[in-house]
């Protein structure tokens, strides 16, 4: 089992599209996939359609509840843990971790604020991957991240929302890995979301789909040396 957390503190800059079209794309290329909504803001959980869960993360994390029982079994065979407002000290990163064993690769989407449950998310994480878009505060969002996420494998900054790589993003690269290619700006990522879908599944072809595909890939060739899957 790996644990991928998408960080980034700063809001706006494609964290939980990202998530989800990762989660995605891995469950297409084989992988065994759990997707949590640890973001106070549970937006992952509202953008797909789930609302009021009877168990979430909060009862896994608590024990009052198993995994197997709260995970919702997703149409893009992924499975997707819902989020809870109220979490933090319930938690224990390392009970935590082990709830999720059953799985290839764990997918979190973060906290988009600089909180306990982004400590948490780094306690459990083996990789972490920061979406990153063409201004000043989500760079800064990279770097307050990173002190963080310092014991975890940085895979590197994927720039969103963007056909062009400024020196804004460039300026990252003494430190971090920048991954090819960005994912540009499309209109279906919003479409997406309003049809409570994923971008993968909403827009299978589009130009952002492929991006985030081949990105996949090459996370899970790091992740799990080079033993990926076939799409399927």
């Amino acid at each position: 089992m790996k644990i991928l957390s998408i960080a980034n503190p700063t809001g706006g800059t494609g964290k939980s599209a990202t998530a989800l079209a990762i989660a995605v794309a891995a469950a297409e290329y084989g992988r065994n996939v759990l997707l949590v909504d640890l973001d106070e803001r549970a937006n992952l959980t509202f953008q797909l359609a789930i609302e009021n869960p009877r168990f979430t993360l909060l009862e896994v994390a608590s024990g009052s509840a198993s995994l197997d029982l709260s995970v919702v079994r997703t149409a893009e065979r992924f499975d997707f843990l819902p989020g809870a407002p109220r979490l933090t000290a319930l938690l224990s990163a390392e009970k935590l971790a082990e709830k999720f064993a059953t799985y290839d690769l764990v997918v979190i989407d973060t906290a988009s604020s600089l909180s306990a449950r982004l400590t948490i998310a780094s306690e459990i994480s083996d990789a972490v991957l920061y979406p990153t878009t063409n201004s000043l505060s989500s760079v800064r969002g990279v770097l307050l991240a990173k002190n963080i996420f310092k014991d975890s494998w940085q895979l590197g900054v994927l720039p969103v929302m963007t056909d062009l790589v400024t020196d804004v993003i460039s300026a990252l690269s003494a430190d971090f890995k920048i991954l090819d290619p960005a994912i540009p700006l499309d209109e279906n990522t919003l479409l997406a979301q309003i049809e409570n879908k994923s971008l993968l599944n909403f827009a299978k072809t589009s130009p952002a789909s492929d991006a985030y595909r081949d990105v996949t890939y090459f996370l899970l060739e790091e992740l799990f040396g080079g033993k990926t899957n076939a799409a399927l």
